[in-house]
C-alpha cells in the first residue's frame, strides 16, 4: 500500500485551495461557501523532486456544532476513521484564530493518541501575520509547524519536502507503478439522487462514500485501485453532474462537470448509473453521447430495479423486456450496450458491472486478422454493394484491416471517401458487429481514398 496522508480542517480554513496547490490539479471543490466539501477526495501524489509516492487525502470538513445533523455526525465519524489510518496528519488552521471547532478538533486528536501531526497555519500572507502566527505553535504540543500562504505560494514546498522525509524514515516510501493496460478504468458516472454512493459501496463491499436518501450528498471525486476476479480495476468515481443549463458561471457545480468530462476521459469503460424508477431521461441520454464521442465502452446501469418491481400494477413477468423495447426507441445502440437492472440497496447483480467491464475491455482489446477481415469484406459488399448515381461516380473498396485497438479502429481503403453515404458506413459498421461482436464498445471506421482522394472520412 501507499502512504496515507490526510489534511483535517474545519470551515473556511482555505483547505481546498491547499490542497489544489500541493497536488498542482484542481481536484478539490473551491467555492467561498462553507461546507462545500463533503466527500474524501484521494489523490495519488508523486512528488518528482523527492522521488516518492503516496496518498494525499483530503478529509471532509469537521462541523462538531450541527450535533443533530445526521451528515455532520457521519463526517466526524469517518474522519475520525481516517485519522486512524493515516501515516501523517496535516492540520490546517488559520493562522489569527483557534476557534471552539479547533479545539474539538484537538481533543479528537488527542483521544485518538495521533502524535505524527504537522501544524499549518494558513493565510498568513506577510512578515507581521507570520510573526502572529507562531502563538499557535508555541500553544500546542506539536513541534511540526508552517506558516503558509497559499494564494503566495508560500512554504508549500517546504511543507512537500518535510512530508518526503518523514515517511522516508519511517520507511513509508512506497512507489507503484503507473495505471497501465492491466488495470480496467472504469468511470462511475450519474445524475442526482440515483443512489450511485450505495451502488459504489457495493461494488468494494466497503462504506466509504457517504450515502444517504437525499441529492447532491457526494460531490467530490474519489479514485479507487481494487481488484476483482483476479482483475486489477480503478474505479473513477465523480462529483454529482447537472443539466448545463442549471450550472451558473463560477458555480462550484462548473467543478463537478469538469471533473466528469476529466473522468470519461481517463476511464476506458464509462458506467452510467440511471433511475430505472424515473425511466431514462434527457440529462441521461447527455452523459451517455458525452461518452461515445469519447469513443468510450459503455455499461447502463438500471439502478432502484426493486423499486420498479415493487409498484403494484407491474407484470414481474415481461416488465424488463418492455423497458428493454422503451430504451431501443431511446438508444438506437443498444444491441452493442450492456445493459444491467440493478437494486444498490439489496447489492443485487452490482458484480454483473464488473463482469461486463472485464468482457467490454477484452472486446475493445481484440484485433481480427487482415487475411481474415478482407474475406469478410468480400462477402459483405457482394451481398450489398455500395450504391452509386451521376454524382457519386462508382464507389469502389479495395481493401481494410485493423489498426488500432481499445478502442478497435478499421481503415478501409477506398477510390474516394466523399462517394460513400453514411448509411452505407453504418451497414459496414452493423455487419462487423454480427460477426465480430465488439461487444459494449464503440468501433472507429475510417475511409482513405488513394490517389488525388487520401483524405479520410470518419
Amino acid at each position: 500500500m501507499l502512504a496515507k496522508v490526510t489534511i483535517i480542517w474545519r470551515p473556511n480554513v482555505g483547505k481546498s485551495s491547499f490542497f489544489n496547490m500541493y497536488v498542482w490539479h484542481k481536484i478539490a471543490i473551491v467555492a467561498d461557501e462553507p461546507g462545500t466539501t463533503r466527500d474524501i477526495s484521494e489523490f495519488e501524489y508523486t512528488d518528482e523532486i523527492n522521488d516518492l509516492t503516496y496518498v494525499l487525502s483530503d478529509s471532509w470538513w469537521l462541523d462538531f456544532s450541527s450535533s443533530n445533523d445526521e451528515i455532520a455526525k457521519d463526517i466526524v465519524s469517518r474522519t475520525a476513521q481516517s485519522i486512524e489510518e493515516s501515516d501523517l496528519l496535516i492540520w490546517l488552521l488559520e493562522y489569527d484564530r483557534f476557534t471552539e471547532l479547533d479545539e474539538r478538533i484537538l481533543k479528537l486528536l488527542k483521544e485518538k493518541k495521533a502524535k505524527d501531526v504537522i501544524l499549518v497555519a494558513n493565510k498568513a500572507d506577510n512578515e507581521n501575520k507570520i510573526m502572529e502566527s507562531y502563538s499557535l505553535a508555541w500553544t500546542w504540543w506539536y513541534s511540526e509547524f508552517f506558516p503558509v500562504s497559499v494564494s503566495h505560494n508560500r512554504w508549500i514546498n517546504e511543507i512537500r519536502k518535510y512530508v518526503s522525509t518523514f515517511l522516508k524514515e519511517k520507511w513509508l516510501n512506497y512507489k507503484e507503478e503507473e495505471f497501465d493496460d492491466s488495470y480496467i478504468k472504469i468511470a462511475l458516472i450519474w445524475r442526482p439522487n440515483v443512489w450511485k454512493s450505495s451502488i459504489m459501496n457495493a461494488i468494494l463491499w466497503k462504506d466509504r462514500v457517504m450515502v444517504k436518501d437525499m441529492p447532491w450528498t457526494t460531490r467530490d471525486s474519489i479514485d479507487t485501485k481494487f481488484v476483482y476476479n483476479g482483475q486489477n480495476f480503478v474505479l473513477i468515481d465523480t462529483a454529482w453532474i447537472r443539466r448545463l443549463s442549471k450550472v451558473w458561471t463560477r458555480n462550484i457545480e462548473n467543478w463537478s462537470v469538469m471533473r466528469t468530462e476529466r473522468a470519461i476521459s481517463r476511464a476506458s469503460i464509462v458506467v452510467v448509473v440511471v433511475d430505472a424508477f424515473d425511466w431514462i431521461v434527457s440529462q441521461d441520454l447527455s452523459i451517455i453521447n458525452r461518452s461515445l464521442e469519447e469513443n468510450k465502452g459503455l455499461v447502463l446501469v438500471m439502478n432502484k430495479w426493486d423499486k420498479v418491481l415493487a409498484k403494484p400494477w407491474i407484470n414481474k413477468d415481461n416488465i424488463m423486456d418492455r423497458y428493454i423495447d422503451y430504451m431501443k426507441q431511446k438508444i438506437d445502440f443498444l444491441p452493442w450496450v450492456s445493459t444491467i437492472f440493478t437494486s444498490a440497496i439489496e447489492k443485487k447483480r452490482v458484480n454483473e458491472i464488473l463482469d461486463s467491464a472485464i468482457w467490454i475491455d477484452k472486446e475493445r482489446k481484440k484485433r481480427v486478422k487482415t487475411s481474415i477481415f478482407n474475406e469478410f469484406l468480400e462477402q459483405v459488399v457482394y451481398k450489398h454493394a455500395p450504391s452509386w448515381n451521376k454524382k457519386t461516380h462508382n464507389p469502389k473498396i479495395y481493401y481494410w484491416s485493423q489498426v488500432d485497438v481499445n478502442p478497435p479502429k478499421f481503415l478501409i481503403t477506398v477510390n474516394n471517401p466523399e462517394h460513400f453515404h453514411f448509411s452505407y458506413k453504418r451497414y459496414l459498421e452493423n455487419r462487423i458487429r454480427d460477426n465480430f461482436w465488439f461487444f459494449g464498445t464503440p468501433i472507429i471506421l475510417e475511409l482513405k481514398g488513394r490517389g488525388k482522394h487520401k483524405d479520410s472520412v470518419k
